[in-house]
């Protein structure tokens, strides 16, 4: 079963998902990736009893725009939504660049958070500690997201009226930056792809805009408390955040597992929700 909901916040829409059969007091929170939206999961039929809660961030899906706006207001209306289902402990699960806010939502909320999965996921991006591991393409983006806002603002509503105007050649392209096994199961689930890329671009391209610029917010460092227990999950193919970025993940929160997987890249945890799910639960 899937509700689909907004909520109310300080006058701003926040949309999210629900997987399951009903709200339970602990609960998966999943932040999903760059250009991604809360509907891109697996419906596991064995998940069914698991209380599984994904949101749309500002601008994306049906949540409302909001302009420049920082993780810590985003975590706002998702904690209160929370609270208002009666949810009082998350196991996190990030994805790629949900998993730079699901480090950041562990940091901010160490007595809510039961245990901390990161798959395939962004290290911090403007950060002092990171910055000898960051390649220079995301350095640019971020300078250029920061600082020439005019100019990212048209790049990102160009990018998204593209994906909108002409998805199955942008779809061709996809395919063919990802490994046989992720290629199978996008194609073989085309229409939740291509409803969870539509919905990330929605809005001219603001919602990934304002993400972008949220996600390149300077950070002294990123902290998670040491009780919080850390999975790690990366595609040994992936290109876009490599095996260093995994490796350097597990370090820095001394991860009680790392796995690399070989032949998969960087969409890797749709193959391995279910795995992900259960070992983020069984801590």
């Amino acid at each position: 079963m899937i509700l689909q909901e907004r909520y109310v916040v300080n006058n701003k829409k926040i949309s999210y998902a629900r997987y399951g059969s009903e709200w339970k007091e602990t609960a998966i929170l999943f932040f999903h990736g760059f250009t991604g939206s809360k509907n891109y999961i697996p419906d596991i039929e064995e998940l069914s009893d698991t209380c599984i809660i994904s949101f749309d961030r500002p601008g994306i899906g049906e949540s409302d725009v909001w302009d420049y706006y920082t993780m810590e207001e985003f975590f706002i209306s998702v904690n209160t939504v929370l609270e208002h289902h009666g949810v009082k402990k998350v196991h996190l699960i990030g994805h790629s660049a949900g998993g730079y806010y699901a480090q950041v939502y562990a940091q901010n909320n160490p007595d809510k958070v039961e245990a901390l999965s990161l798959v395939s996921s962004m290290v911090p991006y403007n950060c002092q500690e990171t910055k000898s591991i960051i390649n220079s393409e995301i350095k640019r983006n971020n300078f250029l997201t920061l600082h020439l806002k005019a100019i990212s603002k048209y790049f990102f509503k160009k990018a998204a009226q593209g994906i909108t105007k002409n998805f199955d050649s942008q779809f061709e392209g996809m395919l063919k930056t990802v490994s046989n096994k992720e290629r199978t199961y996008i194609n073989d689930n085309y229409e939740l792809v291509k409803n969870a890329i539509i919905s990330a671009v929605k809005n001219d391209g603001k919602g990934i805009y304002y993400d972008a610029y949220a996600l390149c917010q300077k950070r002294d460092k990123v902290c998670i408390n040491c009780s919080i227990p850390v999975f790690i999950w990366n595609g040994a193919k992936d290109d876009t955040t490599p095996v260093s970025y995994a490796e350097y993940l597990a370090k820095k929160y001394d991860a009680k597992e790392l796995h690399i997987i070989d032949d998969v890249g960087h969409m890797m945890y749709l193959l391995y929700w279910k795995e992900i799910v259960l070992e983020t639960l069984n801590i």
